[in-house]
């Protein structure tokens, strides 16, 4: 059996071959400095059904809100939310809620796009921001699966909307 010495210069060595090599491969706009850019992706706007109050357990309050169906419109993706998708939102002791959603939506041209998400909400300041990612097996989506997102979310009455922003 071969035994190998690597010693701290050679590990030292190694690690900044790879960064560099890896930096090659960096698109250009990942260097910019003058902040973050995105586009809206779309609008979402789910309907509601009334939650399933779990109570407060050792997590948390706990309520499940399951979507009964919706829209979504924007100038690439253009569908309707299925239902049965839903947050497992968790109100913690600090007043901060923490949601945990799974939907799927249909788009206009038939392709089914699962969607899951994690985000916090704030209801003392109306911080409301979520984190969607995307999987398909539809060709013409795959470009979902493949960028990063930021929802800005409202709720109430039933409902819940959000616009979904692309980051460049």
């Amino acid at each position: 059996m071969m035994t190998m010495h690597l010693t701290r210069r050679d590990a030292l060595l190694t690690g900044a071959a790879a960064l560099t090599a890896a930096a090659s491969l960096t698109p250009s706009h990942a260097a910019e400095t003058d902040g973050l850019k995105s586009e809206l992706l779309f609008d979402m706007t789910a309907t509601l059904e009334p939650p399933q109050s779990i109570g407060a357990t050792h997590e948390g309050n706990r309520s499940i809100f399951y979507a009964t169906g919706g829209t979504v419109d924007g100038p690439k993706v253009k569908g309707t939310v299925l239902p049965g998708g839903g947050d497992w939102f968790r109100m913690r002791d600090d007043g901060v809620g923490e949601l945990d959603v799974r939907a799927t939506f249909k788009t206009d041209d038939g392709a089914l796009i699962y969607t899951h998400y994690r985000g916090v909400l704030i209801p003392s300041t109306g911080y409301f921001r979520t984190t969607p990612r995307f999987e398909t097996s539809a060709k013409q989506y795959q470009w979902l699966t493949k960028i990063v997102c930021v929802g800005v979310g409202t709720g109430g009455q039933g409902q819940v909307s959000y616009k979904v922003y692309q980051i460049l």
